[in-house]
């Protein structure tokens, strides 16, 4: 059987293709390519029985919105988690899963301000394929943040709070970071990165990536 992972890109004002071909070529395995905002669940429904693992890409929108679509994908992703197909979640699908298992999800100061530029999340504790000590150059974009974890979810990586996240039985992990992030969102969405900069958050971001598919052997 042909190895396919479907990459889900939850976007609510511009479609993230260029992250969506920069995995691709980075796993080397088939994908398919699901926008759930505007379209529902149904390509992932028709796609269920060849996906063997899942990738949530970051989006505009956030949870507390409760959207139709939002409930929809997360209970099947849900499903598909307790099938044992993993999923990695980025930013707000890192905040949707987190958010579906119990936790909850709130803005990280009043005003509501953006937090942007790099991030170096350091793990915590040994787990799957990870060291403790080990270190993780990312890209992070965002006003919100998981916290109050539950339901097995346990945190594994330290920068802000509850940045590297995974669940104790289910195949599951979570970044507020992106670790999926194209040359393209680096420039329009993450500002005054270097070039330097974003060779480096790539780097790691590929790292991050190619560990976890390997832990469940999909790539």
């Amino acid at each position: 059987m042909t190895t396919q992972i479907a990459i889900v890109d939850p976007f609510v004002k511009g479609a993230a293709v260029n992250c969506f071909n920069g995995l691709v070529n980075l796993l080397g395995v088939k994908a398919t390519y699901h926008m759930p905002g505007p379209f529902g669940v149904e390509s992932l429904l028709k796609e269920r029985d060849r996906s063997q693992a899942y990738i949530v890409l970051g989006s505009a929108s956030h949870v507390h919105e409760n959207l139709p679509w939002q409930r929809a994908l997360a209970d099947f992703l849900m499903e598909e988690l307790k099938n044992n197909k993993p999923v990695l979640g980025c930013c707000f699908g890192h905040q949707l899963m987190c958010h579906a298992l119990g936790a909850k999800v709130e803005f990280i100061t009043s005003d509501e301000i953006k937090h942007m530029g790099t991030r170096a999340i350091t793990i915590t504790k040994d787990f799957w394929n990870f060291k403790q000590g080990e270190r993780f150059l990312l890209g992070v974009t965002h006003r919100q943040v998981v916290r109050d974890l539950t339901n097995g979810l346990l945190p594994v990586g330290l920068g802000m709070e509850n940045d590297l996240v995974i669940h104790e039985t289910l195949p599951f992990m979570g970044t507020q970071a992106h670790p999926e992030a194209s040359d393209y969102f680096c420039t329009t969405d993450i500002d005054n990165l270097s070039s330097s900069e974003i060779a480096l958050v790539q780097k790691d971001g590929a790292r991050l990536i190619q560990r976890f598919f390997q832990q469940f052997k999909i790539i």
